[in-house]
C-alpha cells in the first residue's frame, strides 16, 4: 500500500478527513523539523502545505532532492517563497485582487478533477479565491492541468526536473479541499488527488525515470539564518512560512518591525529583553515556541509586550492567565440573513481604537479567550465572550492575546479586513509597545538624564 508522509506544524484540531486517515490511504504525519533521509525512506509520497517553515527546507533541500531521485512523488499546495522544491520559482500572484481574477477557465481531462465543475472548483457560496490567487512558474515540459482567466498554470505536475513527480498547486491544500463542501464536485479532489498519487507511484517502481534536469545549485544564496533582529524595537516571531513573510516584511508593515524577524527555532537562543514587543503570529510550530518559553517569560519580567494570535490552534499554554477554548469557526456568518457578528468592546477608550474600529476586526475567530481579572477586554462577542484582550496585570510586562488570524489571511492574499486590520494594528504596536516600555521598565541612567 502506498505510504503517505504529511509534512505538520502546528496542531490545529481541524484535521482534513484525508489527514486523519479517513478516506481510507496509509497517512502518517511527520514533523517538518523531523525530515531527514532515514525519516522518508518508508514513504512512497511527501505532501507539503502552505504553513510549512520554507526557509528550514531550503536549507535542507538536498534530503527532498533525494527523496524525488529515489523515484518518489511530492505533492505542495501552498505559495513558494524559497528554494527547496526542484524545478519550481515563487509564486506570483494574480492581480488585481478581485473575484473575476480568480475564475478557473481551463482544466485538463485529469483524473485528480475527474467529475469537478470549474464553477465548483474556483466558488464557495459566491466567493472565489479558495483555490488558488496566482500561480508559480511552469517548468518546462511539465504538464498543467489547471489555468485561471489570465492565462496563469495554478497547478502542474513536473516529471522533468527529477527522477520522481512532482505536483505543485499554488494557493490551497488540495488534500484538505473537500472540509466545508461535502455537497459539492469539487469535495472529490482530495481522494482523487490521492489515487493519482498512489497510481504514479505504481508508474514509477514499474519504470523508473533517468535523473532530471533540475540544477543542483540554489536559485538564490541564503544567509546562514533567517533572522534579521536588530535587539530593540518591535520584532516579530518568524516560523518561514511564505504567509507570513509577507505580512511581516511588505513595506507598509514592515516599516512597523522595527527590531526585525526571529527566526523561530532559533528564538529559545535568543535574548529578548531589549526589544519593546514580540508579536507571535497564529499557526507556528508549537514546539519550537514552547522551547522558547523562557526566553519569552524572562522578556515579560523584564517589562516587554508579548502579542500572540491564534489561528484554531490553542494560545501557547506557558502564557500567563490565557485561557483559550475551541469554538466552531463560522466562515459563512456574512450571508445570513440580518448578518452581524456583532462584535462591542467594553473598553472603547482604550488607545487600539484610535487606529482601528470594530468593524477592522470582523472577518471570522478561533476560538474564545477569557481575560484574567483585572485585564481590559477591548474585542467581545455578543455572548461576552472575548476575541482580544490586554494584560497588565498577570506579569511585569503586557500581554496582547487575541483568537483572530490577521498574518495567514493577508500573507496569502485573501479575506481583505484583515488588510484593514492591520493597517491600523502594525502602526499602533510600535506606540502601544513603547509607551508600555516607559511605563513598566527603569529607566537608564543615559534615559534619566535625557
Amino acid at each position: 500500500m502506498t505510504k503517505f508522509a504529511m509534512v505538520t506544524m502546528y496542531p490545529t484540531g481541524e484535521g482534513s478527513p484525508f489527514a486523519e486517515g479517513k478516506l481510507g490511504f496509509d497517512v502518517t504525519g511527520i514533523d517538518c523539523y523531523a525530515l531527514d533521509d532515514a525519516a522518508l525512506a518508508p514513504f512512497d509520497v511527501l505532501v507539503f502545505s502552505s504553513t510549512v517553515d520554507q526557509e528550514h527546507l531550503a536549507r535542507n533541500r538536498d534530503v527532498i532532492r533525494r527523496f524525488l531521485d529515489a523515484g518518489n512523488v511530492v505533492v505542495f499546495g501552498g505559495h513558494l517563497h524559497r528554494d527547496w522544491l526542484p524545478g519550481t520559482r515563487p509564486f506570483e500572484p494574480a492581480m488585481p485582487q478581485r473575484r473575476a481574477t480568480y475564475e478557473v477557465t481551463e482544466v485538463a481531462d485529469h483524473p485528480i478533477f475527474a467529475g469537478v465543475t470549474s464553477l465548483d472548483m474556483d466558488t464557495r457560496r459566491g466567493v472565489r479565491g479558495f483555490f488558488a490567487r496566482g500561480h508559480h512558474p511552469v517548468p518546462e515540459g511539465a504538464e498543467v492541468l489547471v489555468r485561471l482567466v489570465g492565462g496563469q498554470a495554478t497547478t502542474y505536475i513536473d516529471r522533468v526536473s527529477t527522477a520522481g513527480t512532482i505536483l505543485v498547486h499554488a494557493t490551497a491544500d488540495l488534500f484538505a479541499y473537500s472540509s466545508g463542501i461535502e455537497d459539492s464536485t469539487a469535495a472529490r479532489i482530495p481522494a482523487q488527488l490521492a489515487q493519482w498519487a498512489c497510481d504514479e507511484v505504481d508508474d514509477l517502481r514499474a519504470t523508473p525515470r533517468p535523473a532530471g534536469n533540475a540544477p543542483t545549485e540554489p536559485w538564490e544564496k541564503l544567509p546562514a539564518s533567517p533572522s534579521t533582529g536588530t535587539g530593540s524595537g518591535v520584532a516579530a516571531v518568524y516560523g518561514g512560512n511564505a504567509h507570513h513573510h509577507r505580512a511581516l516584511t511588505i513595506e507598509k508593515y514592515g516599516e512597523h518591525v522595527t527590531g526585525g524577524l526571529l527566526y523561530l527555532p532559533e528564538l529559545a537562543d535568543t535574548d529578548l529583553r531589549g526589544y519593546d514587543a514580540l508579536i507571535i503570529p497564529e499557526r507556528i510550530h508549537r514546539g519550537h515556541l514552547n522551547a522558547a518559553a523562557p526566553r519569552i517569560l524572562e522578556f515579560l519580567e523584564s517589562g516587554g509586550t508579548v502579542i500572540a494570535f491564534s489561528g484554531g490552534e490553542p494560545l501557547a499554554e506557558f502564557l500567563p492567565g490565557v485561557h483559550w477554548a475551541h469554538r466552531p469557526t463560522n466562515y459563512w456568518w456574512w450571508l445570513e440573513d440580518g448578518a452581524d457578528m456583532g462584535l462591542r468592546s467594553p473598553n472603547p477608550d482604550h488607545s487600539f481604537f484610535e487606529r482601528l474600529e470594530l468593524k477592522d476586526c470582523t472577518w471570522h475567530y478561533h476560538g474564545v479567550v477569557e481575560p484574567p481579572a483585572g485585564a481590559q477586554a477591548l474585542v467581545d462577542l455578543p455572548t461576552d465572550e472575548t476575541l482580544l484582550y490586554v494584560d497588565e496585570v498577570s506579569t511585569p510586562g503586557t500581554l496582547v492575546i487575541s483568537t483572530l488570524d490577521p498574518m495567514s489571511h493577508f500573507g496569502a492574499y485573501f479575506m481583505p479586513a484583515t488588510e484593514r486590520f492591520l493597517d491600523g494594528f502594525m502602526p499602533w504596536v510600535p506606540e502601544f509597545a513603547s509607551a508600555q516600555a516607559r511605563k513598566k521598565r527603569p529607566l537608564t541612567t543615559q534615559e534619566s538624564i535625557r
